[in-house]
Protein backbone atom coordinates (compact mmCIF):
# COMPACT_ATOMS: atom_id res chain seq x y z
CA UNK A 1 0.00 0.00 0.00
CA UNK A 2 1.07 3.64 -0.81
CA UNK A 3 2.03 6.11 1.78
CA UNK A 4 -0.97 8.57 0.34
CA UNK A 5 -2.91 5.43 0.30
CA UNK A 6 -2.07 4.42 4.19
CA UNK A 7 -2.75 7.91 5.38
CA UNK A 8 -5.86 8.47 3.55
CA UNK A 9 -7.17 5.20 5.35
CA UNK A 10 -5.74 6.23 9.09
CA UNK A 11 -8.00 9.04 8.43
CA UNK A 12 -10.94 7.65 7.98
CA UNK A 13 -11.03 4.99 10.32
CA UNK A 14 -10.36 7.32 12.63
CA UNK A 15 -13.54 10.44 12.13
CA UNK A 16 -15.54 6.72 12.12
CA UNK A 17 -14.60 6.00 15.49
CA UNK A 18 -14.61 9.39 16.92
CA UNK A 19 -18.16 9.21 15.41
CA UNK A 20 -18.82 6.28 17.12
CA UNK A 21 -17.72 7.21 21.03
CA UNK A 22 -19.59 10.48 20.41
CA UNK A 23 -22.79 8.00 19.34
CA UNK A 24 -25.93 8.44 22.62
CA UNK A 25 -25.15 5.09 23.40
CA UNK A 26 -24.69 4.47 27.58
CA UNK A 27 -21.99 1.92 28.86
CA UNK A 28 -23.42 -0.97 30.63
CA UNK A 29 -22.76 0.71 33.83
CA UNK A 30 -24.48 3.68 32.98
CA UNK A 31 -27.59 1.34 31.80
CA UNK A 32 -27.43 -0.34 34.83
CA UNK A 33 -27.77 3.14 36.86
CA UNK A 34 -30.01 4.01 35.03
CA UNK A 35 -32.50 0.84 35.04
CA UNK A 36 -32.26 0.68 38.86
CA UNK A 37 -33.15 4.46 39.09
CA UNK A 38 -36.34 3.60 37.08
CA UNK A 39 -37.02 0.52 39.35
CA UNK A 40 -37.53 2.96 42.45
CA UNK A 41 -38.68 5.42 41.03
CA UNK A 42 -41.58 3.79 40.33
CA UNK A 43 -42.89 3.86 43.92
CA UNK A 44 -41.08 4.14 47.20
CA UNK A 45 -43.16 1.72 49.12
CA UNK A 46 -43.11 -0.81 46.46
CA UNK A 47 -39.18 -1.43 45.91
CA UNK A 48 -36.34 -1.32 48.57
CA UNK A 49 -33.11 0.88 47.95
CA UNK A 50 -32.23 -2.24 46.63
CA UNK A 51 -34.30 -1.79 43.62
CA UNK A 52 -36.06 -5.41 44.92
CA UNK A 53 -39.35 -5.32 44.50
CA UNK A 54 -41.25 -5.91 48.32
CA UNK A 55 -44.43 -8.20 49.01
CA UNK A 56 -47.52 -6.24 49.63
CA UNK A 57 -48.91 -6.72 53.18
CA UNK A 58 -51.70 -9.81 54.08
CA UNK A 59 -54.44 -8.76 55.51
CA UNK A 60 -53.93 -9.31 59.15
CA UNK A 61 -50.99 -7.06 58.56
CA UNK A 62 -53.29 -4.44 57.35
CA UNK A 63 -55.78 -4.96 59.55
CA UNK A 64 -53.65 -4.60 62.76
CA UNK A 65 -51.74 -1.37 61.02
CA UNK A 66 -55.58 0.23 60.45
CA UNK A 67 -55.99 -0.55 64.06
CA UNK A 68 -52.94 0.86 65.41
CA UNK A 69 -53.67 4.09 62.97
CA UNK A 70 -57.52 4.46 64.34
CA UNK A 71 -59.01 4.33 67.10
CA UNK A 72 -61.82 1.37 67.84
CA UNK A 73 -64.63 2.38 68.99
CA UNK A 74 -66.38 1.23 73.13
CA UNK A 75 -68.70 -1.21 72.86
CA UNK A 76 -72.25 -0.16 73.70
CA UNK A 77 -74.87 -2.21 76.16
CA UNK A 78 -78.66 -2.64 76.70
CA UNK A 79 -80.37 1.17 77.39
CA UNK A 80 -76.75 2.55 76.94
CA UNK A 81 -76.14 5.52 73.99
CA UNK A 82 -75.83 4.72 70.82
CA UNK A 83 -73.66 6.30 68.34
CA UNK A 84 -74.75 7.36 64.60
CA UNK A 85 -72.73 6.92 61.83
CA UNK A 86 -72.40 9.21 58.30
CA UNK A 87 -70.20 8.66 55.53
CA UNK A 88 -69.00 10.97 53.02
CA UNK A 89 -66.73 11.90 50.52
CA UNK A 90 -63.22 10.81 51.67
CA UNK A 91 -61.77 14.04 52.49
CA UNK A 92 -64.44 16.10 53.52
CA UNK A 93 -64.78 14.28 56.75
CA UNK A 94 -64.27 17.67 58.97
CA UNK A 95 -67.15 19.93 56.73
CA UNK A 96 -69.63 17.15 57.27
CA UNK A 97 -68.75 17.52 60.94
CA UNK A 98 -68.84 21.28 60.65
CA UNK A 99 -72.28 20.74 58.83
CA UNK A 100 -73.73 18.69 62.10
CA UNK A 101 -72.34 20.61 64.29
CA UNK A 102 -73.73 24.05 62.51
CA UNK A 103 -77.01 22.78 62.65
CA UNK A 104 -76.74 21.23 66.45
CA UNK A 105 -75.99 24.95 67.08
CA UNK A 106 -78.85 26.19 65.83
CA UNK A 107 -81.62 23.92 67.00
CA UNK A 108 -80.30 24.73 70.33
CA UNK A 109 -81.96 22.46 72.75
CA UNK A 110 -79.46 21.94 75.09
CA UNK A 111 -77.77 18.82 74.52
CA UNK A 112 -74.40 17.97 73.51
CA UNK A 113 -73.11 16.88 69.79
CA UNK A 114 -69.92 15.50 69.16
CA UNK A 115 -69.01 14.78 66.43
CA UNK A 116 -65.49 13.08 64.99
CA UNK A 117 -63.86 10.77 62.04
CA UNK A 118 -62.71 7.94 62.97
CA UNK A 119 -61.45 6.88 59.63
CA UNK A 120 -61.49 8.52 55.99
CA UNK A 121 -64.54 9.23 54.63
CA UNK A 122 -66.75 8.59 58.14
CA UNK A 123 -68.16 10.17 60.85
CA UNK A 124 -69.33 9.50 63.89
CA UNK A 125 -71.93 11.28 65.87
CA UNK A 126 -72.71 11.20 69.93
CA UNK A 127 -76.16 12.74 70.14
CA UNK A 128 -76.71 12.50 73.57
CA UNK A 129 -79.79 15.09 74.23
CA UNK A 130 -81.72 13.91 70.80
CA UNK A 131 -80.91 17.58 69.49
CA UNK A 132 -80.62 15.88 65.66
CA UNK A 133 -83.58 14.92 64.21
CA UNK A 134 -83.52 11.07 63.86
CA UNK A 135 -83.30 10.79 60.02
CA UNK A 136 -81.04 13.81 59.60
CA UNK A 137 -79.82 13.54 56.50
CA UNK A 138 -76.84 16.11 55.89
CA UNK A 139 -75.64 17.54 53.05
CA UNK A 140 -72.35 16.22 52.75
CA UNK A 141 -73.62 12.38 54.09
CA UNK A 142 -73.76 9.96 51.32
CA UNK A 143 -75.50 7.62 54.20
CA UNK A 144 -76.36 7.00 57.42
CA UNK A 145 -76.00 4.47 59.82
CA UNK A 146 -78.35 5.59 62.63
CA UNK A 147 -78.47 3.96 66.37
CA UNK A 148 -75.60 1.86 65.75
CA UNK A 149 -75.28 -0.94 67.90
CA UNK A 150 -71.19 -1.95 68.40
CA UNK A 151 -70.27 -5.29 69.69
CA UNK A 152 -67.75 -8.10 70.01
CA UNK A 153 -67.05 -11.77 68.88
CA UNK A 154 -63.66 -14.16 67.49
CA UNK A 155 -65.81 -15.99 64.81
CA UNK A 156 -68.18 -14.73 62.28
CA UNK A 157 -71.00 -16.87 63.74
CA UNK A 158 -70.18 -14.82 67.05
CA UNK A 159 -70.11 -11.29 65.60
CA UNK A 160 -73.44 -12.39 63.68
CA UNK A 161 -75.19 -14.05 67.39
CA UNK A 162 -73.87 -10.48 69.37
CA UNK A 163 -75.64 -8.05 65.96
CA UNK A 164 -78.77 -9.87 66.58
CA UNK A 165 -79.10 -9.89 69.89
CA UNK A 166 -78.41 -6.28 69.86
CA UNK A 167 -80.36 -5.26 68.12
CA UNK A 168 -83.73 -7.39 67.91
CA UNK A 169 -83.13 -9.42 71.09
CA UNK A 170 -83.69 -13.56 70.95
CA UNK A 171 -86.36 -16.08 70.66
CA UNK A 172 -85.79 -17.42 73.91
CA UNK A 173 -85.90 -13.75 75.28
CA UNK A 174 -89.09 -12.16 74.56
CA UNK A 175 -88.57 -9.15 77.29
CA UNK A 176 -85.74 -7.19 76.45
CA UNK A 177 -84.29 -5.27 78.74
CA UNK A 178 -84.35 -2.33 76.54
CA UNK A 179 -87.50 -0.76 75.00
CA UNK A 180 -86.22 -0.19 72.06
CA UNK A 181 -85.03 -3.89 70.94
CA UNK A 182 -88.41 -5.12 71.65
CA UNK A 183 -89.93 -2.39 69.58
CA UNK A 184 -87.68 -2.95 66.44
CA UNK A 185 -88.44 -6.52 67.03
CA UNK A 186 -92.41 -6.45 67.11
CA UNK A 187 -91.83 -3.75 63.59
CA UNK A 188 -89.75 -5.38 61.76
CA UNK A 189 -91.86 -8.74 62.60
CA UNK A 190 -94.77 -6.83 61.10
CA UNK A 191 -92.72 -5.76 57.91
CA UNK A 192 -93.67 -7.07 54.80
CA UNK A 193 -92.16 -10.16 53.24
CA UNK A 194 -88.53 -9.16 50.74
CA UNK A 195 -88.94 -5.85 52.81
CA UNK A 196 -85.31 -5.88 54.60
CA UNK A 197 -81.84 -5.16 52.82
CA UNK A 198 -78.39 -5.77 54.64
CA UNK A 199 -74.82 -4.51 53.60
CA UNK A 200 -72.12 -5.80 54.83
CA UNK A 201 -69.66 -3.24 55.02
CA UNK A 202 -65.99 -2.20 55.87
CA UNK A 203 -64.39 1.38 56.48
CA UNK A 204 -62.24 0.90 53.50
CA UNK A 205 -65.49 0.93 51.34
CA UNK A 206 -65.94 4.79 52.65
CA UNK A 207 -62.97 5.52 49.88
CA UNK A 208 -64.13 3.56 47.41
CA UNK A 209 -61.82 0.76 47.15
CA UNK A 210 -61.78 -2.17 44.96
CA UNK A 211 -60.74 -4.95 47.45
CA UNK A 212 -60.67 -3.18 51.18
CA UNK A 213 -59.51 -5.66 53.82
CA UNK A 214 -62.06 -7.83 55.89
CA UNK A 215 -64.44 -7.53 52.91
CA UNK A 216 -64.73 -11.21 52.75
CA UNK A 217 -65.14 -11.30 56.65
CA UNK A 218 -68.23 -8.83 56.58
CA UNK A 219 -69.66 -10.44 53.75
CA UNK A 220 -69.85 -13.68 55.54
CA UNK A 221 -71.38 -12.02 58.44
CA UNK A 222 -74.10 -10.56 56.78
CA UNK A 223 -75.03 -14.08 55.00
CA UNK A 224 -75.04 -15.37 58.59
CA UNK A 225 -77.22 -13.34 59.68
CA UNK A 226 -79.38 -13.06 56.59
CA UNK A 227 -80.01 -17.00 57.63
CA UNK A 228 -80.73 -16.22 61.45
CA UNK A 229 -82.92 -13.58 60.63
CA UNK A 230 -85.23 -15.72 57.93
CA UNK A 231 -86.28 -18.32 60.87
CA UNK A 232 -88.29 -15.58 62.44
CA UNK A 233 -88.59 -12.58 60.24
CA UNK A 234 -90.44 -12.50 57.16
CA UNK A 235 -89.30 -9.17 56.07
CA UNK A 236 -85.62 -11.10 55.70
CA UNK A 237 -86.99 -13.70 52.83
CA UNK A 238 -87.62 -13.15 49.32
CA UNK A 239 -90.21 -10.77 47.79
CA UNK A 240 -93.43 -12.49 46.39
CA UNK A 241 -93.32 -12.35 42.41
CA UNK A 242 -96.24 -10.77 40.60
CA UNK A 243 -98.33 -12.45 37.51
CA UNK A 244 -95.10 -11.95 35.32
CA UNK A 245 -93.33 -13.87 37.48
CA UNK A 246 -91.19 -10.33 38.47
CA UNK A 247 -90.26 -9.26 42.04
CA UNK A 248 -92.57 -7.20 44.15
CA UNK A 249 -91.08 -4.26 45.56
CA UNK A 250 -92.24 -3.51 49.25
CA UNK A 251 -93.80 0.00 49.99
CA UNK A 252 -91.88 -0.40 53.73
CA UNK A 253 -88.09 -0.33 53.55
CA UNK A 254 -85.55 -1.49 56.32
CA UNK A 255 -81.93 -1.52 56.01
CA UNK A 256 -79.57 -3.70 58.14
CA UNK A 257 -76.01 -2.20 58.30
CA UNK A 258 -72.88 -4.04 59.34
CA UNK A 259 -69.64 -2.20 59.50
CA UNK A 260 -66.50 -4.28 60.41
CA UNK A 261 -64.00 -1.92 62.52
CA UNK A 262 -62.00 -5.09 62.94
CA UNK A 263 -62.11 -8.41 62.36
CA UNK A 264 -63.91 -8.87 66.08
CA UNK A 265 -65.81 -5.59 66.21
CA UNK A 266 -69.01 -4.63 64.48
CA UNK A 267 -70.65 -1.59 64.09
CA UNK A 268 -74.49 -2.55 63.05
CA UNK A 269 -77.58 -0.20 62.37
CA UNK A 270 -81.16 -1.29 62.02
CA UNK A 271 -83.64 1.41 60.52
CA UNK A 272 -86.80 1.45 59.05
CA UNK A 273 -86.09 4.05 55.61
CA UNK A 274 -87.71 7.00 55.71
CA UNK A 275 -89.31 7.84 51.71
CA UNK A 276 -87.82 11.12 50.23
CA UNK A 277 -88.96 11.26 46.73
CA UNK A 278 -89.38 12.11 44.35
CA UNK A 279 -88.70 8.27 42.97
CA UNK A 280 -90.40 5.57 44.89
CA UNK A 281 -86.28 3.97 45.49
CA UNK A 282 -85.28 7.64 46.94
CA UNK A 283 -84.87 7.11 50.74
CA UNK A 284 -82.96 7.84 53.51
CA UNK A 285 -80.69 5.78 54.36
CA UNK A 286 -80.33 4.59 50.94
CA UNK A 287 -81.22 1.11 50.65
CA UNK A 288 -80.28 0.31 46.98
CA UNK A 289 -76.95 1.29 46.95
CA UNK A 290 -74.33 0.38 49.92
CA UNK A 291 -72.84 3.57 51.85
CA UNK A 292 -74.84 5.31 48.99
CA UNK A 293 -72.15 4.98 46.52
CA UNK A 294 -72.86 4.22 42.61
CA UNK A 295 -70.68 3.34 40.01
CA UNK A 296 -71.07 5.60 37.27
CA UNK A 297 -68.46 5.05 34.67
CA UNK A 298 -68.81 5.48 31.18
CA UNK A 299 -66.27 3.44 28.78
CA UNK A 300 -66.62 5.28 25.60
CA UNK A 301 -65.15 8.76 25.08
CA UNK A 302 -67.57 11.41 27.12
CA UNK A 303 -66.74 15.23 26.35
CA UNK A 304 -66.10 15.83 29.80
CA UNK A 305 -65.97 13.70 33.04
CA UNK A 306 -68.62 16.25 34.80
CA UNK A 307 -71.42 13.79 33.11
CA UNK A 308 -70.60 11.53 36.95
CA UNK A 309 -71.97 14.43 38.76
CA UNK A 310 -75.47 14.24 36.68
CA UNK A 311 -75.69 10.22 37.13
CA UNK A 312 -75.54 10.22 40.46
CA UNK A 313 -77.90 13.55 40.65
CA UNK A 314 -80.59 11.21 38.88
CA UNK A 315 -79.71 8.11 40.92
CA UNK A 316 -80.34 9.93 44.54
CA UNK A 317 -83.62 11.43 43.18
CA UNK A 318 -84.89 8.24 41.38
CA UNK A 319 -86.64 9.44 38.67
CA UNK A 320 -85.73 9.77 34.81
CA UNK A 321 -86.45 11.55 32.13
CA UNK A 322 -88.24 9.81 29.37
CA UNK A 323 -88.31 10.04 25.41
CA UNK A 324 -90.87 12.71 25.50
CA UNK A 325 -89.17 14.82 27.96
CA UNK A 326 -87.00 18.13 26.92
CA UNK A 327 -83.67 19.14 28.91
CA UNK A 328 -82.66 22.27 28.84
CA UNK A 329 -78.47 22.14 29.53
CA UNK A 330 -77.74 25.34 30.53
CA UNK A 331 -73.54 25.78 30.52
CA UNK A 332 -73.46 22.82 28.64
CA UNK A 333 -70.16 22.62 26.80
CA UNK A 334 -68.43 20.90 26.19
CA UNK A 335 -71.68 18.51 26.18
CA UNK A 336 -70.74 15.87 29.24
CA UNK A 337 -74.22 16.33 30.86
CA UNK A 338 -75.96 16.83 27.74
CA UNK A 339 -74.59 13.67 26.40
CA UNK A 340 -75.74 11.34 29.33
CA UNK A 341 -79.34 12.82 28.43
CA UNK A 342 -78.71 11.54 24.63
CA UNK A 343 -77.47 8.49 25.41
CA UNK A 344 -79.16 7.06 28.26
CA UNK A 345 -82.61 8.62 27.70
CA UNK A 346 -83.25 9.58 24.31
CA UNK A 347 -84.67 13.23 25.55
CA UNK A 348 -84.19 16.14 22.89
CA UNK A 349 -81.93 18.43 24.58
CA UNK A 350 -81.70 22.45 23.97
CA UNK A 351 -77.95 22.77 24.68
CA UNK A 352 -76.92 26.48 26.23
CA UNK A 353 -73.84 27.84 25.99
CA UNK A 354 -71.61 30.53 24.80
CA UNK A 355 -68.99 27.82 23.74
CA UNK A 356 -70.41 25.27 20.80
CA UNK A 357 -70.50 21.50 22.29
CA UNK A 358 -68.62 18.35 21.41
CA UNK A 359 -68.48 17.91 17.43
CA UNK A 360 -70.51 15.14 17.78
CA UNK A 361 -73.30 16.79 19.42
CA UNK A 362 -73.21 19.41 17.78
CA UNK A 363 -73.84 17.59 14.44
CA UNK A 364 -76.69 15.33 16.37
CA UNK A 365 -80.70 16.30 15.15
CA UNK A 366 -82.08 16.03 18.40
CA UNK A 367 -79.63 18.64 20.45
CA UNK A 368 -80.11 22.16 19.36
CA UNK A 369 -77.63 24.54 20.61
CA UNK A 370 -78.58 27.92 21.54
CA UNK A 371 -75.73 30.88 21.99
CA UNK A 372 -76.33 32.24 24.73
CA UNK A 373 -76.37 33.20 28.71
CA UNK A 374 -77.32 30.36 30.70
CA UNK A 375 -78.82 33.02 33.25
CA UNK A 376 -80.91 34.57 31.08
CA UNK A 377 -82.27 32.42 28.89
CA UNK A 378 -85.77 30.82 29.43
CA UNK A 379 -86.98 27.62 27.14
CA UNK A 380 -90.14 28.19 24.61
CA UNK A 381 -92.48 26.60 27.03
CA UNK A 382 -95.64 24.70 25.75
CA UNK A 383 -98.55 24.19 27.67
CA UNK A 384 -98.32 20.45 29.91
CA UNK A 385 -94.85 20.12 28.51
CA UNK A 386 -92.50 17.82 30.15
CA UNK A 387 -88.86 19.92 30.92
CA UNK A 388 -85.95 19.37 32.49
CA UNK A 389 -83.31 21.75 33.47
CA UNK A 390 -79.96 20.73 34.44
CA UNK A 391 -76.82 23.11 34.94
CA UNK A 392 -73.19 22.95 35.89
CA UNK A 393 -72.29 26.47 35.39
CA UNK A 394 -69.02 27.71 36.99
CA UNK A 395 -70.13 30.75 38.69
CA UNK A 396 -70.19 32.13 42.35
CA UNK A 397 -73.05 30.99 44.76
CA UNK A 398 -75.45 33.51 45.09
CA UNK A 399 -75.63 33.03 41.30
CA UNK A 400 -76.61 29.56 41.16
CA UNK A 401 -79.51 30.90 43.83
CA UNK A 402 -80.54 33.04 41.52
CA UNK A 403 -80.91 30.82 38.53
CA UNK A 404 -82.79 28.27 41.32
CA UNK A 405 -85.03 30.77 41.89
CA UNK A 406 -86.29 32.08 38.08
CA UNK A 407 -86.86 28.67 37.32
CA UNK A 408 -88.75 27.66 40.29
CA UNK A 409 -90.76 31.03 40.29
CA UNK A 410 -91.57 31.31 37.10
CA UNK A 411 -92.24 27.05 36.90
CA UNK A 412 -90.10 26.57 33.93
CA UNK A 413 -89.38 22.93 34.46
CA UNK A 414 -90.63 20.19 36.46
CA UNK A 415 -87.62 19.05 37.54
CA UNK A 416 -83.99 20.69 37.92
CA UNK A 417 -80.70 19.39 38.32
CA UNK A 418 -78.03 22.28 39.36
CA UNK A 419 -74.17 22.24 40.85
CA UNK A 420 -73.46 25.45 43.14
CA UNK A 421 -69.97 25.62 43.58
CA UNK A 422 -68.07 27.17 45.99
CA UNK A 423 -64.72 29.65 46.33
CA UNK A 424 -61.46 28.90 48.05
CA UNK A 425 -61.41 25.97 50.13
CA UNK A 426 -65.08 25.69 52.59
CA UNK A 427 -68.43 25.75 51.56
CA UNK A 428 -70.82 28.83 51.69
CA UNK A 429 -73.14 26.66 53.99
CA UNK A 430 -75.29 30.25 54.55
CA UNK A 431 -75.98 30.46 50.72
CA UNK A 432 -76.43 26.81 50.45
CA UNK A 433 -78.63 26.90 53.29
CA UNK A 434 -80.95 29.61 51.79
CA UNK A 435 -81.01 28.43 48.35
CA UNK A 436 -83.03 25.72 49.74
CA UNK A 437 -85.06 28.04 51.85
CA UNK A 438 -85.81 30.39 48.66
CA UNK A 439 -86.70 26.35 46.30
CA UNK A 440 -88.84 25.09 49.02
CA UNK A 441 -90.50 28.75 49.46
CA UNK A 442 -92.00 28.54 45.81
CA UNK A 443 -93.24 24.96 46.27
CA UNK A 444 -90.94 22.56 45.48
CA UNK A 445 -89.35 19.80 46.71
CA UNK A 446 -85.42 20.46 47.22
CA UNK A 447 -82.23 17.89 48.36
CA UNK A 448 -78.72 18.67 48.20
CA UNK A 449 -76.14 16.45 48.42
CA UNK A 450 -72.58 16.52 47.71
CA UNK A 451 -71.86 13.15 45.74
CA UNK A 452 -68.67 11.27 45.56
CA UNK A 453 -67.93 12.54 42.12
CA UNK A 454 -68.41 16.64 43.71
CA UNK A 455 -65.33 18.46 44.57
CA UNK A 456 -65.76 21.87 46.12
CA UNK A 457 -69.59 22.10 45.03
CA UNK A 458 -72.67 20.27 45.98
CA UNK A 459 -75.36 19.13 43.91
CA UNK A 460 -78.82 20.62 44.24
CA UNK A 461 -82.06 18.13 43.22
CA UNK A 462 -85.31 20.06 43.19
CA UNK A 463 -88.83 18.89 42.04
CA UNK A 464 -92.93 20.54 41.57
CA UNK A 465 -94.57 19.51 44.50
CA UNK A 466 -97.51 19.96 42.32
CA UNK A 467 -97.38 17.28 39.72
CA UNK A 468 -99.02 14.68 40.91
CA UNK A 469 -101.09 14.57 37.99
CA UNK A 470 -97.84 14.42 35.66
CA UNK A 471 -97.06 10.93 34.45
CA UNK A 472 -93.44 10.32 36.41
CA UNK A 473 -91.33 7.82 35.72
CA UNK A 474 -89.67 6.18 38.38
CA UNK A 475 -85.98 5.15 37.73
CA UNK A 476 -85.13 1.18 37.72
CA UNK A 477 -82.43 -0.49 39.44
CA UNK A 478 -79.57 -0.58 37.27
CA UNK A 479 -81.09 1.98 34.55
CA UNK A 480 -78.52 3.97 34.68
CA UNK A 481 -75.40 3.21 37.86
CA UNK A 482 -74.56 0.13 39.54
CA UNK A 483 -74.24 -0.22 42.92
CA UNK A 484 -70.66 -0.01 43.66
CA UNK A 485 -70.39 -2.72 46.36
CA UNK A 486 -72.99 -5.64 46.58
CA UNK A 487 -76.29 -5.66 48.75
CA UNK A 488 -78.47 -8.72 50.34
Amino acid sequence: MSPLLLIAYLLATGNDSSRRSRSPVKSRAAQSSSSSRGRCDLGRNRYTRDGIKRKPPSDAEETKRQEELYLLPDLTFPEGPRPLYYTCRHGYETTLIGEIQKFALKRATGGNVVATSPYPGLVKVVDDGGTLPKMYDPVYALQCMPECVVVSAESIKGIAREVLSALLGSDEIQDAPDERIQQSRQHLLAAPKGSLTIHSLVPGMCKGQTNPIMQRRSTKIGEELSQMLKKSFAAARKAPADDNANTTQPQERWLLQIMLQSPSIAVASLTKCQSIGPGKNACWPNCIHPLGLVKVDIEERMPSSAYRKLMEGIECMGIRPTDTTTIVDLGACPGGWTSVMRRYFNCRVIAVDRSELDPVLMKDPMVTFVKGDAFTYEPPLNNGADYWMISDVIAYPERATELLSQWCKNKLALNMIVTMKFQGDEPDLDELNHAMEVVSSLGFQCRVKHFFNNKNEVTFMVSRNDTAEVSREDLKRDDLGRSLYKSM
